[in-house]
This record gives structure tokens, C-alpha cells and sequence, in this order.
């Protein structure tokens, strides 16, 4: 018999996509509680929580013979992430928290991601020319400069509270934009 927690994740998914179930359970076993934690920061519910994880593991198994794994610990990372934002994006969860657009573009887990770097910055770039100028000038101050809306509002000579808004219109517009883009590259990738 196989011990499987001794093999790398490299060795396990040659393993799983044959159909080893040993090299599932390890797979869950090594994997469970760390995706659980990057479930519950975004929603803070346990059983949705649970819920995510198990949904994850559910589709490894039963699609593994389809799956592209170059690195499985980001793959699951991701995987958690975008079941999270369909979940989301229907409306069936809350999140914890609202993440700031940067947190939602660069992740340390989403090397197998459907979207690399340039094509964030490709999907960024089309978005901000999508923008009224003043709006996309507030987003630019604000995001790629470092600038604070006070600063930013005295230089525009516009109030503070109208670069406020300004910037969460433009973040909520980006946001939807992110959760239609991620739901369209799920769909394509099954």
C-alpha cells in the first residue's frame, strides 16, 4: 500500500487524474483546512464555507480526468475563489468583507487562473477607456498614484465626497466587471 502523504503534489496528480483515490484523500487531507480558511476570510459562514470546499473537492475528483494542474495548490486556491464569486455573483452570499479591486487582480493563488497578468491588464485597460474622463482620472489618482480623495479633490477643484462617489461607481462597475469575466471563464474552462 502507497503512502501517499509522502509523495509531492507533483507525484499526486498523475496519481488522481489515473484514479487513485489514495491520492485524492491525501490530496484532501493536505488541502482541506487551508482552502477552508480562504473561504471563510471572503464569507465568514462556516456551512457556505464548508459547502465551497467540498463543492471543490467534488469536481476534482469527478472532472480529473479533464483537469490542466500545472501547480495544484493554487489550482484549489482558485478553484475556492471562483466558486465563491459565482456564489456571489447570484446573488446565494454575502461576502465578509468587500475586497479592494488589487486583491481581486493579484493573487498568490491564481497561477492556474484562467486570466494572467496581461490579460488583466488588457481587461483593465478596456475598462478604463470605458469611463467618463473625470471618473477615470479620479480612479488613476486614487489607485495608481496613491493619492487620497482630499488631495485628489482639491487638485480637481471638485469635493471630497464627489471623489468619493466617483471611486466607488468606478469600483462597483469594475467589480461586476470582474465577476462576469470570472463567470465566463468558468464556463469556457468546463
Amino acid at each position: 500500500m502507497d503512502n501517499y502523504a509522502e509523495y509531492t503534489d507533483e507525484d499526486l496528480v498523475p496519481l488522481l487524474k489515473e484514479g487513485h483515490q489514495g491520492a485524492f484523500s491525501c490530496i484532501y487531507e493536505r488541502y482541506w483546512h487551508a482552502l477552508y480558511q480562504t473561504a471563510y476570510r471572503r464569507l465568514a459562514n462556516r456551512e457556505q464555507c464548508s459547502d465551497v470546499v467540498q463543492d471543490v473537492f467534488i469536481d476534482l475528483w469527478e472532472h480529473r480526468g479533464n483537469k490542466s494542474i500545472q501547480r495544484l495548490e493554487p489550482y484549489l486556491h482558485t478553484a475556492v475563489r471562483y466558486k465563491i464569486y459565482t456564489l456571489l455573483a447570484k446573488g446565494k452570499a454575502l461576502p465578509a468583507f468587500v475586497e479592494p479591486f488589487e486583491q481581486m487582480l493579484v493573487s498568490p493563488f491564481t497561477a492556474d487562473g484562467p486570466f494572467g497578468e496581461q490579460e488583466t491588464r488588457r481587461l483593465l485597460t478596456a475598462w478604463l477607456e470605458t469611463l467618463p474622463r473625470k471618473r477615470r482620472r479620479i480612479f488613476e489618482m486614487h489607485y495608481f498614484e496613491g493619492r487620497n480623495t482630499k488631495e485628489i479633490a482639491e487638485e480637481l477643484q471638485v469635493s471630497q465626497k464627489t471623489v468619493q462617489n466617483q471611486l466607488n461607481t468606478a469600483s462597483n462597475s469594475l467589480r461586476a466587471l470582474l465577476i462576469k469575466t470570472v463567470i465566463m471563464g468558468l464556463v469556457f474552462l468546463n
